[in-house]
């Protein structure tokens, strides 16, 4: 049976790995790729829908990363885990569609949503890490 939490523990520490990795991968390879290489309205868009696109394939991994961190007993990594994959969901939110109306004469503005979502993912990824590494040692 020991092996089996041992399974679960390296499950849970490689799933939140994996996620880090595509967080860094969206929120910082692909932005600075984007922004370096094209106009600035191109590297918005194409941000947004990578951000967008990669957030429910790492709040996947790190539901698995959660359930397999609390079968092994790891429950510090367990909890950093879970939240991390409500953090990488609300990428989703922040970049949806707005539905209301902007003031006539006003110009929309909706760089600050790029904005709130890469920092957002930046920090979830740092803290993915850590329950990643919680997740090795065990805690």
């Amino acid at each position: 049976m020991a092996d089996f939490y041992s399974i679960m523990q390296a499950t849970a520490a490689l799933t939140a790995g994996g996620a880090a990795a595509s967080g860094w991968t969206a929120a910082v390879i692909v932005a600075n790729t984007a922004f370096d290489g094209l106009d600035h309205g191109r590297a918005d868009r194409m941000l947004r829908k990578v951000i967008s696109a990669t957030a429910g394939f790492q709040a996947l991994l790190l539901g698995i990363a959660t359930g397999a961190a609390l079968i092994s007993g790891a429950r510090a990594s367990a909890i950093i885990c879970g939240v991390c994959a409500i953090g990488f969901l609300s990428n989703i939110w922040t970049l949806a569609p707005r539905k209301e109306k902007s003031i006539p004469g006003v110009r929309k503005k909706t760089s600050t949503q790029r904005v709130v979502a890469v920092a957002l993912t930046l920090i979830m990824t740092l803290s993915t890490l850590a329950g990643a590494v919680l997740a090795v040692f065990g805690v």
